[in-house]
């Protein structure tokens, strides 16, 4: 049985349509990603979800039952905000949760253990880390079996989000079902299982991160880094993605293409620190289907 299904599913605030039509199977124990830019309809899409945001029409069922409140006990949700009260601590923070949630109060000290939080740190005081931390905490005091994550990793530094995968990992090796938003296609690709693409309001290819990538077609990357000139030559000739400094290249063949490529960069005044060549990656799918890079 799978744990959400989704059927034509839509949502407009005014004369904004920000779902159109979403059609969605996410399979009992798995991860699934939500992959795509601030304002393709992710957020939106988990807020129904998880906190019965109200919608125009479509069909939701979890595990098989129309989504409900007594369905709504299936999932936990950690949203982008923090959902900890400042100048409560850690373990003030739990109980006020597991009251509002009934849950068990053995809950709250399993948590802490697990999460190594410091339970009379005030919530304020708390890294960027141990507050995300605090926030699956919460969301697990009644140990849902669906777990929705948006965008869990945005703001925390890279050890912090290495660590904070590894938690996802083990949350599916327990056997519960996770659903996350992200812009980051590295934490789709080293987490999901299956990987749905949003631009728009739509889900614009759905497959694991080999199948999606497939969709490039034959063909390589080159990344180029540096103090990068004369990339608008290049634009009507191959599909590229410039960002911070990078410029990814997507080429059909990169021994016939590098040396054009180099020589029209070195001649617009390019100053290159850095270049190889890459399979192409979920930025380059995105790039493909929409014209455009994922943020």
């Amino acid at each position: 049985m799978n744990a959400i299904e989704i059927k034509g599913l839509r949502k407009s605030y005014g004369g904004f349509l920000a779902l159109r039509g979403i059609d969605l199977e996410v399979e009992d124990g798995e991860i699934f990603a939500l992959l795509g830019p601030n304002g393709a309809g992710k957020t939106t899409l988990i807020r129904i979800l998880a906190e019965g945001l109200g919608y125009d029409s479509g069909e939701i069922r979890i595990f098989g039952r129309k989504l409900s409140k007594k369905t709504a006990r299936f999932i936990g949700y950690v949203p982008q905000e923090s959902i900890s009260y400042e100048l409560l601590t850690v373990e003030e923070n739990l109980k006020f949760y597991a009251d509002l949630y009934d849950a068990p109060k053995e809950r709250i000290y399993e948590l802490i253990e697990r999460f190594a939080l410091p339970r009379k740190k005030r919530a304020k005081e708390l890294s960027g880390g141990f507050r995300r931390r605090l926030n699956l905490a919460i969301s697990l005091l009644y140990d849902p079996k669906i777990l929705i994550l948006d965008e869990p990793s945005t703001g925390l530094d890279v050890p912090s989000r290495r660590e904070l995968w590894e938690l996802i990992l083990e949350f599916r090796r327990e056997g519960k079902t996770i659903l996350l938003a992200t812009h980051y296609m590295e934490e789709a690709e080293a987490l999901a299982d299956r990987i749905a693409v949003m631009d728009e309001g739509k889900i614009i290819a759905l497959g694991t991160a080999d199948e999606l990538k497939a969709l490039v077609g034959e063909g390589s990357v080159i990344m180029i880094e540096g103090f990068l000139r004369g990339l608008e030559k290049l634009k009507g000739k191959f599909r590229l993605v410039e960002k911070d400094g990078t410029a990814r290249i997507h080429v059909k063949n990169s021994k016939e293409s590098l040396p054009g490529i180099v020589e029209t960069l070195v001649k617009s005044g390019s100053e290159i620190r850095l270049m190889k060549i890459e399979e192409p990656t979920l930025e380059d799918v995105f790039l493909k289907l929409t014209g455009r890079g994922l943020e």
